[in-house]
């Protein structure tokens, strides 16, 4: 192997480091994001997930108080539906800014 090829090669080797390392932060940049979403409402445990705001939100639109299961499957009775969807909104936008933030510098750190 001459010394252009070897060059190549390690620029490669380099390249792939870089490319295992951005991967390896933002999937745990991302798994941080997911763990921010976790929230604690009337002792129970949800997560503040797309999911579970759109379920709210629909449930809110057809009656004042209804149940719906936390991340232990256990039934919970939202009685303040309004203030509950508040909190959830909140804490996955807090989190998705987060996880937007750590993106954001992780691109500037590959420049």
């Amino acid at each position: 192997m001459d010394s252009k090829e070897l060059k190549r090669l390690n620029e490669l080797k380099l390249q792939s480091g870089l490319s295992y390392d951005r991967a390896l932060a933002k999937r745990n940049a991302l798994e941080k994001a997911h763990s921010r979403m976790v929230v604690v409402y009337n002792e129970h445990i949800f997560r503040a997930d797309a999911h579970t705001i759109n379920l709210v939100s629909t449930l809110k639109d057809n009656h004042d108080t209804f149940f719906v299961l936390d991340t232990n499957q256990n039934p919970v009775e939202i009685k303040d539906a309004t203030k509950f969807l508040e909190i959830l909104i909140d804490r996955n936008q807090e989190a998705l800014n987060a996880y937007h933030q750590l993106t954001k510098s992780l691109e500037k750190r590959d420049d």
